[in-house]
């Protein structure tokens, strides 16, 4: 009788301990979120392509490398370059990149957190000094002010 209520808390525990392994978190992220899109392996594919003609040159200048070996390393670099740019430009990827990231940054911030509470197109401003406001606070950071 005893082994069967031991054997019935552990069982108990265990459950309750790996619950939440199993059960789906209601603030889980969705999918595409952390998704990785064509652009970003491209650009991560650019930035190691421009590493690694920055580390031939070095190895080139420090004389670990031949004159020949370093010139057909480099070609070949230069050429997976120029298919990846090439490709970047099909995806729209050389205008305005900046822009496009931030616009995508705030999709997935809206997506992740949603809309911030007491936030407007324009910041709040203290009425007694005219400093932004603090979202939240109760006085101004600036003047001290009772808000």
């Amino acid at each position: 009788m005893l082994w069967a209520i031991c054997a019935a808390l552990v069982l108990m525990a265990g459950g309750y301990v790996l619950m939440p392994l199993f059960k789906e978190s209601e603030a889980a992220m969705d999918i595409d979120l952390l998704a990785e899109t064509e652009l970003d392996r491209l650009m991560d594919r650019k930035s190691v392509i421009y590493r690694n003609l920055k580390d031939l040159e070095f190895e080139y200048a420090m004389g670990r490398l031949s004159e020949a070996d370093y010139r057909r390393l480099e070609a070949d670099y230069k050429n997976d370059a120029a298919g990846i740019l090439e490709k970047l430009d099909k995806l729209g990827a050389s205008e305005d990149l900046d822009k496009a990231m931030d616009k995508e940054i705030t999709s997935r911030k809206a997506k992740l957190f949603g809309p911030r509470p007491g936030r407007s197109g324009e910041a709040q401003r203290c009425p007694s000094c005219g400093a932004e406001v603090i979202a939240g606070k109760k006085f101004c950071a600036d003047c001290g002010q009772p808000l």
